[in-house]
């Protein structure tokens, strides 16, 4: 069965821009980031409708011509990814109504989520990551990358590259990529706590850190301790490695693992959460600044030829 694709693309309060424009309309490679990650969507057989949501009169100048549904902006990511979802229901486009029985009827179906800020997205890794979509056990896959595979693109003697954060756990040090399936109608409850969580990910930022501690204090009671608890080792552990000191880091994190974390998130969103392990690379090479940008317009051929491979990671 064919997923449904929905890119939220807004420029709004959450989202940095860069060189005071959205990062979706930036050139790399010769052409919009937006364009590069719509014409791998087009090109994966396993996605039914797209919907992007962004400004749409510069969208439509640079994907106007591709099969799309293109929607104008909200105010922010939660609205352009809820709004985004109602698009791929064909009574809501129809009415611009929701009712009872458009929840009921699509209250399980799913769509894939991805930012619209990762160039180096290919059809290989999207299929892979859809492979993972266990939907009758799960509600929600976020994907993952490894660290393994980041160093890849990271800097080297006489060459750029981009320095990713990661989390660090027993089975080893992870980002979560820019791919997401989830089923929006039974996280309406939870929105705001996954928005927020979002909002705050510049976790090199003190600000976002103490934002993150009083949300997780604000969690209802069974799910404050083990929480905080994780996330106090998740700091610890970066800073550890970050002062090269990775022995340390590792036993620190050890009580972490994906299981736990899957275990934790479940709850705290009230879902069934699973991650999902790609093995390239491209979906958590996003656009965040300035440098980033310059960097990937630099290596862009380079990457891309590394991406295509049969086994990048283990070049």
């Amino acid at each position: 069965m064919k997923v449904d694709a929905v890119i939220a693309a807004g420029d709004g309060r959450a989202s940095k821009k860069v060189f005071k424009k959205n990062k979706a309309l930036l050139d790399i490679g010769g052409k919009p980031i937006i364009r590069h990650i719509v014409e791998v969507l087009l090109s994966c057989k396993e996605i039914g409708k797209i919907v992007v949501v962004g400004p749409k009169a510069p969208f439509n100048k640079v994907i106007g011509d591709l099969d799309i549904d293109l929607i104008e902006q909200k105010r922010s990511l939660c609205e352009n990814g809820w709004e985004g979802f109602l698009q791929t229901l064909p009574e809501y486009k129809a009415t611009g109504k929701l009712t009872d029985d458009i929840i009921a009827k699509y209250r399980k179906k799913y769509v894939l989520y991805l930012s619209g800020d990762i160039p180096l997205l290919t059809v290989k890794e999207l299929e892979e990551f859809l492979s993972y979509r266990d939907m009758d056990n799960f509600d929600y896959i976020a994907g993952i990358t490894s660290e393994e595979v980041l160093n890849l693109f990271g800097p080297r003697k006489g060459r750029p590259g981009i320095k990713m954060a990661t989390f660090h756990t027993r089975d080893g040090n992870f980002r979560q990529n820019n791919l997401h399936i989830a089923r929006p109608f039974l996280l309406i409850d939870s929105i705001n706590l996954i928005l927020k969580t979002y909002d705050y990910r510049y976790q090199k930022e003190f600000i976002n850190i103490a934002r993150t501690i009083i949300e997780i204090l604000r969690l209802g009671r069974g799910s404050v301790g083990k929480s905080l608890f994780y996330y106090l080792l998740f700091q610890i552990s970066a800073g550890l490695s970050a002062i090269g000191l990775e022995s340390l880091a590792y036993v620190t994190s050890y009580p972490i693992t994906l299981a736990r974390l899957e275990e934790l998130i479940s709850k705290i969103l009230h879902v069934r959460f699973k991650t999902a392990y790609t093995t390239l690379g491209g979906a958590a090479l996003d656009v965040d600044n300035e440098k980033d940008f310059l960097t990937l317009s630099i290596m862009y051929k380079d990457w891309s030829n590394l991406l295509s491979q049969d086994d990048c990671h283990s070049s």
